[in-house]
């Protein structure tokens, strides 16, 4: 039977980057990896807010991503 190994987390913030030709959102990401695979939703949601401080665009989403080995 195989088996799921989580081995990495990341966070993804995505931002509003303004409007195009078409009227249509832009948007663009900043990822940080290397986060704890342990980390909360809380903890993840707080660490979050407080980088959308430091931002100059307006906060789209924030995504976690876990990786997982499965063997």
């Amino acid at each position: 039977m195989a088996e799921q190994v989580l081995t990495g987390t990341s966070l993804r913030l995505i931002l509003e980057a303004g409007v195009d030709q078409f009227g249509e959102m832009k948007y663009k990401s900043k990822n940080y990896n290397n986060i704890k695979t342990s980390a909360t939703p809380d903890a993840l949601f707080a660490t979050a807010n407080a980088l959308l401080g430091l931002q100059s665009l307006k906060n789209a989403g924030i995504r976690r991503f876990d990786t997982n080995d499965i063997f």
